[in-house]
């Protein structure tokens, strides 16, 4: 395990939820224009032993979270998925494919929260380059609305410069991970993010 270097620091509206301390993830290799991984990745993927798919009985006992998604690549969607169902890791979805539906899409879930019981994320995965507003922007959507600050955000990136690290995190981000080189690493990433939010005290929005 590697850490990132910098030290995570929870944003004014994110206290309450347990910080993901940043030596937990995976080794990542490559340079940041290496990060990309292709779809072919995942069909050429063979696992070892330790991520072998466990017995369905087992995956029936961990309870749901869902996956708020913002990432406009969807060779990055597909295999993020992919990499749940190989780790046998129950995460729902809704995917926002820019930073504007991200927010619009929140949205939508706090003008429904004032007639009716509506389901909220368990966990927001950002990605931060994107066409048209940065993943930041969610980010600071998030933590600057009093109704959504308790939500867990990760960034999860390909684009790991020491400034969006920092930013990221001072904005309120409870992690920030480079995206992995290849399939296998991308299977522990998303098996070490459920450990951690499937366990965390989360409070009701």
């Amino acid at each position: 395990m590697r850490e990132i270097g910098v030290p995570f620091e929870p944003g004014p509206l994110a206290a309450g939820f347990v910080p993901i301390v940043m030596g937990i993830s995976p080794t990542f290799a490559g340079s940041p224009s290496r990060v990309n991984v292709s779809l072919m990745s995942a069909e050429n993927y063979q696992p070892s032993r330790s991520t072998q798919t466990a017995p369905q009985a087992l995956l029936t006992l961990r309870p749901p979270l869902l996956v708020f998604h913002v990432n406009d690549n969807t060779d990055d969607q597909v295999l993020f998925q992919a990499a749940c169902q190989q780790a046998n890791v129950p995460f729902q979805w809704h995917v926002a494919e820019s930073a504007e539906r991200g927010i619009s899409y929140l949205q939508s879930l706090l003008a429904l929260s004032r007639t009716q019981a509506v389901r909220w994320p368990d966990l927001v995965v950002l990605d931060i380059m994107m066409p048209g507003e940065s993943g930041l922007s969610v980010l600071e959507f998030i933590r600057s609305t009093p109704k959504l600050g308790p939500l867990p955000v990760v960034v999860l990136t390909g684009h790991p410069s020491a400034a969006i690290q920092e930013t990221a995190l001072k904005l309120g981000a409870n992690a920030f991970y480079q995206k992995p080189s290849d399939f296998g690493e991308l299977v522990q990433l998303v098996s070490a993010l459920y450990g951690i939010w499937s366990n965390a005290h989360r409070p009701c929005l």
